[in-house]
């Protein structure tokens, strides 16, 4: 009787109906009499790294030792918390030896070199070091990227080091800054904008003080080769470009607030008026080279116009810009104070 009852329940397994494959049954009965996969691709940095403060940083991240960092110690020994369970009050994670294992650090190299490489380091930006490209283009620098037959792309292992750079360091000072919201193509949660907080580099033995000279060195070298407004546009397409899908985050204050408050971390106030003494000795000394020892031409609604932009958003100025531009054609290029004192006016700065 006993030896009956248990066929009967072993044949109420769903592993013994034939009409019902699960979707790991189906995946071992191709891969009969092959190994298993492990992964599919080893991450390792390959993407390209742009000359100046970027491979600086890089160069001074490759060689972290994942093994003594005390952020990555801490957070193994209380425990990871998956992205779908962070909302849960009720989960509780489960501590992890402290030594992470040879594939999560590779993983976790090649993500920060990866975020690196594509970081914004103009210290005029309203938010310091933001990424400027999705996270697919993240996960394809670090080899990681694997497309399917049928077209679907993964890179599990990218999320999951991204998950957990998110959780290390403290909620007012962390690693990384990471704005998830829905895919307007795929209709998934991602992770849409991301911004490195200044721990992500002092963690890795880099001073603040080494941080703030980068970005001040980079600054003149955009002044001297006269490349701060393409810059500047740059940074406001990329804006325009996340709040044409959506993904602006003029409404989030509290990340407008953390962001800012990361920003005053590495940008001090000293260094936001740098700027203008920079230019003001620049074109000094191209004076003296072309044989003009005149000053600097007085320009007080250009300057009122600069002190007035730093203060709202770029989306603003460049709208106010436009339909002025639109009403007065050429009068940018023809007298400039003209342009920029009627500018002021519509902003009803007077």
């Amino acid at each position: 009787m006993i030896e009956q009852t248990q066929s009967l329940a072993f044949s109420d397994r769903p592993e013994t109906h034939p009409d019902r494959k699960t979707r790991r049954g189906i995946a071992n009965a191709l891969r009969r009499g092959l190994p298993k996969i492990h992964r599919r691709h080893t991450p390792e940095f390959t993407g390209t790294v742009p000359r100046g403060a970027a491979a600086k940083m890089v160069a001074r991240l490759k060689n972290h030792d994942w093994t003594r960092n005390h952020d990555l110690i801490t957070l193994r020994q209380r425990g990871y918390i998956p992205y779908t369970r962070r909302n849960d009050p009720t989960f509780v994670p489960k501590p992890m030896r402290i030594t992470a294992r040879r594939e999560s650090r590779e993983a976790l190299t090649a993500l920060s070199l990866a975020l690196a490489a594509n970081c914004d380091y103009n210290p005029e930006s309203d938010y310091a070091f933001e990424v400027m490209c999705s996270f697919e283009d993240i996960a394809r620098a670090m080899g990681v990227l694997h497309v399917y037959e049928n077209g679907r792309k993964a890179y599990d292992v990218a999320l999951n080091a991204l998950s957990v750079l998110e959780q290390m360091g403290t909620r007012d000072n962390p690693y990384i800054v990471v704005k998830h919201d829905q895919d307007s193509d795929t209709g998934q949660n991602k992770a849409m904008r991301m911004w490195l907080g200044p721990r992500f580099f002092t963690s890795r033995g880099i001073a603040l003080e080494d941080v703030r000279h980068t970005l001040h060195q980079y600054r003149q070298w955009a002044i001297k080769n006269g490349l701060s407004e393409t810059l500047k546009q740059r940074y406001q397409r990329h804006l325009m470009n996340m709040a044409r899908h959506g993904i602006d985050i003029v409404r989030n204050h509290a990340l407008k607030k953390l962001l800012i408050k990361l920003r005053r971390q590495v940008v001090s106030p000293e260094l936001l008026h740098v700027k203008e003494s920079t230019v003001v000795d620049l074109e000094r000394e191209l004076a003296v080279r072309q044989g003009q020892r005149k000053p600097r031409k007085a320009r007080p609604f250009w300057d009122a116009f600069v002190r007035w932009e730093r203060t709202v958003a770029p989306i603003e100025s460049n709208r106010l810009q436009a339909a002025l531009a639109a009403e007065h054609p050429g009068l940018k290029q023809k007298d400039a104070e003209s342009f920029y004192r009627l500018l002021l006016e519509k902003a009803g700065i007077r």
